[in-house]
């Protein structure tokens, strides 16, 4: 039994975070000392922690101005859409009224799109698109609700393309204070790691098995977030002939 290997620098800033929020919080789940890793985890916490500051100020620039408005232009059509689905649910015509109760249900299936996190959103919407624009293109075409779909995921997109300038922009500010937080976390992280797999080999896997299960977990989810990214990136390219 090992840890399995995952690539940090291929994680976005928040992605990065999470990762070792994640991490951390196995840690104190299982217990620093139980784990034998009492020497080496409060480097790794001190940089988390500092990740965390550093990330936090990024971020509060993300919450006003022209990113929190795009922001709101799609909450609100996003809105409008499921107010408009449901009020065709009472359609005189059955066929319109079944069609509205399907898509209901997909978009009372997606949450509350408006609470979650800007990149969550942004992919939930996508995942929301798609769906209407495949599975359920008939029900939409009933309805006659395709230009609330297209107009959501132009929106989508502009708050996207939006975000990744700012984060672009902000990052150019001061490029060595996230670019060293992070170096400084995936550098602690990875001594927390290799130390463990030399202690499974050293004691056998029975007292650590628990925690690695867990974090091979999170390893894998992030990994498959990457690889997901890179096939959206690969259908993206054009075609060449």
């Amino acid at each position: 039994m090992e840890i399995q290997k995952i690539d940090l620098s291929r994680l976005r800033n928040e992605e990065h975070y999470s990762f070792h929020n994640e991490a951390t919080d196995l840690v104190v789940r299982f217990t620093a000392e139980a784990l034998g890793i009492q020497r080496l985890y409060p480097a790794y916490e001190a940089a988390f922690a500092t990740e965390g500051e550093v990330l936090n100020l990024l971020q509060k620039s993300l919450f006003t101005g022209p990113i929190a408005d795009a922001d709101a232009d799609r909450d609100l059509l996003a809105r409008g859409l499921k107010d408009t689905v449901k009020g065709a649910e009472k359609h005189f015509n059955p066929a319109v009224a079944e069609a509205a109760r399907r898509i209901t249900i997909l978009l009372d299936s997606a949450g509350n799109i408006a609470d979650k996190g800007y990149n969550e959103e942004t992919a939930a919407i996508k995942a929301l698109v798609n769906d209407l624009e495949n599975q359920h293109a008939a029900d939409v075409a009933t309805l006659g609700i395709a230009d609330w779909v297209s107009e959501l995921k132009n929106r989508n997109a502009a708050f996207e393309t939006l975000l990744d300038e700012r984060y672009t922009e902000e990052a150019d500010k001061n490029p060595l204070k996230m670019k060293e937080a992070r170096k400084q976390i995936d550098a602690a992280y990875r001594d927390l790691t290799n130390l463990l797999d030399a202690l499974v080999l050293v004691n056998g896997p029975e007292a650590y098995e628990g925690f690695i299960k867990e974090l091979n977990k999170r390893v894998e989810k992030y990994n498959n977030t990457v690889e997901q990214r890179k096939g959206r990136s690969k259908k993206d390219e054009p075609e060449v002939i």
